[in-house]
């Protein structure tokens, strides 16, 4: 028995009617069938006419437990006309047993994400790092004129590109955090809120605020500059970034009070 095809697709008729998964033999006699949990092999057709499969196919014993398509002839719920004696239903369809239905779907794994690596910085020669070579070069020129350069002294105009990527950091009155007293637009968009007037543990994560309050104490205990490499820092997740701080004063002779941080990051 030869098998009947739709003229445009090359599937089986009866079964593309249905939309059923099919595969066919090796000889092309007959299609495996799954649909609506039927299965079985179809040995419907025996023509090319597509009308007479449509109205044949209901007599296989594969797609039996089927009801007939409205547009065919039947109605979902009444006997198809190839079956007059036996109604025919949807729910008269062989479903999959609960139990193996269960047994067959994949367990799902719950994924665990990864703590992310603790952040940390590096120190680095400040003489070979470009990208902080204009604002160092400005402060080591004040400070040949005074022990420690003064606050008010930084001239903007002359480290201009710097600017968005600056903060001016105050210590507070306990010496336990660092607040910001100014802050560039460039380090503001990595934030979650603004930063002006905010302690340093208020707008950074507890192991990055923790990493960097310990380099800007040593900065200003110390009254040297420090240039490190920070790494996975969350303002740059993934990266890393040059980082310089610089101790200022707010009197002339007087000890550093405060610290300019530059904090190389994209951005302008």
């Amino acid at each position: 028995m030869s098998h009947a095809f739709a003229k445009d697709s090359r599937a089986c008729a009866a079964c593309v009617s249905w939309g059923g998964e099919r595969m066919l033999s090796e000889d092309n006699t007959l299609v495996h069938v799954a649909r609506h949990g039927v299965e079985g092999e179809c040995r419907t057709a025996s023509s090319q006419d597509y009308r007479k499969i449509t109205k044949g196919y209901h007599t296989c014993s594969a797609w039996a437990p089927l009801p007939m398509l409205k547009k065919h002839g039947g109605r979902i719920g009444h006997p198809a006309t190839s079956q007059p004696h036996t109604p025919v239903t949807a729910a008269a369809s062989r479903p999959v047993p609960v139990a193996a239905a269960f047994a067959a779907a994949p367990v799902a794994t719950p994924v665990v994400d990864a703590p992310p690596p603790p952040c940390r910085a590096d120190v680095i020669d400040v003489e070979q790092t470009p990208q902080v070579r204009a604002l160092y070069t400005h402060w080591l020129r004040l400070k040949r004129k005074r022990r420690m350069p003064l606050a008010v002294e930084i001239d903007t105009a002359q480290v201009r590109e710097s600017v968005p990527r600056m903060a001016l950091m105050t210590p507070t009155a306990d010496g336990a955090d660092f607040v910001y007293a100014s802050c560039g637009r460039a380090l503001q968009r990595r934030l979650a809120e603004r930063p002006t007037t905010r302690r340093v543990s208020e707008c950074h994560p507890e192991q990055a605020a923790r990493r960097w309050l310990t380099d800007l104490r040593a900065c200003l205990d110390s009254g040297e500059p420090r240039c490190l490499l920070v790494r996975d820092d969350p303002m740059l997740p993934g990266a890393k970034f040059v980082e310089l701080l610089l101790p200022l004063a707010d009197v002339e002779g007087g000890p550093a009070t405060r610290v300019l941080a530059y904090r190389h990051v994209p951005g302008g």
